[in-house]
C-alpha cells in the first residue's frame, strides 16, 4: 500500500512538472512569435501580470519564457518595472551576417568537399526537405513563421556537419538574433521564394561538390540580405 502511494505520488509530480514545462514552452514560443511579428511593440514596457492575464495563467510560466528570452538576447528586463523588446541596430545586423558569411560560408565549403561522404549524403537529404518545406508555404506570407523555422534548420543542418562546436556554440549564441532577421527579411513581397532560389542555388553547388561555388553562393545569400534589411527599419 505504501509503494502504491508513493508510486502515485511520484506520477502526480511527473505530471505537475511536464504540464509546466509544456506551460513554460507554450508562452516562449507565443511571446517569440509576438516578437518577431511586430504584436510586441519596441520601446513599449510590458510587465509579467500582463502576459499573464491575457493567457490566463500564472506569472510562473510566464517570468521562465522572459528569462530564456532574455538569455536569446530578444528581452531586457527592467527591476520592477517589466521587460521590452531589445532593439537591433542595422550596424547590428551587418556584424550578425558577417559572422554568418565567416562560419557558414566556410561550412558551405566543408559539406561541398565532403559530399562523397555517407553521412553528407543524409544531410544532403535533410537538407532537401527543408527546401521542400519552404517551397510549400513560400507564396503564404501568413506562414512566415514557419518558413523561418525551416530556414534556419536549413543553415544549422550545413553548421552541425562540421562538428565544429565554436562555429555551433557562436552560431546558437546569435540564433534568436538570426531569427528576427530572417523574419523581417521574410516581410518583403516575394522574398520568400527569392529566399528559396538562393538556397536551392547553394544546394545545387553543394550537391555537385563545388567549394568556391557553395562560398559564393552563400556570400551572395548574405548580401542580398543586407540589401533587402538596408530599407527595413527595426524598431
Amino acid at each position: 500500500m505504501l509503494n502504491f502511494t508513493i508510486a502515485k505520488y511520484t506520477d502526480m509530480v511527473v505530471f505537475y512538472i511536464l504540464q509546466r514545462i509544456s506551460l513554460k514552452d507554450q508562452v516562449y514560443d507565443y511571446l517569440k512569435k509576438a516578437i518577431m511579428n511586430g504584436e510586441l511593440v519596441s520601446g513599449e514596457i510590458y510587465s509579467e501580470q500582463f502576459f499573464a492575464t491575457n493567457l490566463n495563467i500564472s506569472r510562473t510560466p510566464v517570468r521562465e519564457a522572459i528569462l530564456q528570452l532574455k538569455q536569446e538576447n530578444l528581452l531586457e528586463i527592467y527591476p520592477s518595472r517589466g521587460v521590452m523588446i531589445k532593439p537591433m541596430s542595422f550596424e547590428e545586423l551587418k556584424k550578425i551576417l558577417q559572422v554568418r558569411i565567416a562560419i557558414e560560408g566556410y561550412s558551405a565549403m566543408y559539406l561541398a568537399r565532403n559530399i562523397h561522404k555517407e553521412d553528407a549524403q543524409e544531410l544532403l537529404s535533410n537538407l532537401e526537405e527543408y527546401l521542400n518545406m519552404e517551397k510549400d508555404v513560400k507564396n503564404r506570407k501568413e506562414k512566415a513563421f514557419e518558413f523561418m523555422r525551416a530556414d534556419v534548420d536549413f543553415h544549422f543542418g550545413i553548421i552541425n556537419y562540421t562538428n565544429n562546436e565554436y562555429f555551433v556554440t557562436t552560431i546558437q549564441t546569435l540564433r534568436s538574433r538570426i531569427e528576427r532577421v530572417i523574419f523581417k527579411s521574410l516581410q518583403k513581397d516575394f522574398r520568400m521564394g527569392d529566399a528559396v532560389n538562393e538556397h536551392q542555388e547553394l544546394f545545387e553547388c553543394i550537391k555537385r561538390g563545388d567549394e568556391h561555388g557553395a562560398f559564393a553562393s552563400f556570400q551572395q545569400h548574405m548580401q542580398n540580405t543586407e540589401e533587402l534589411l538596408s530599407t527595413i527599419n527595426f524598431d
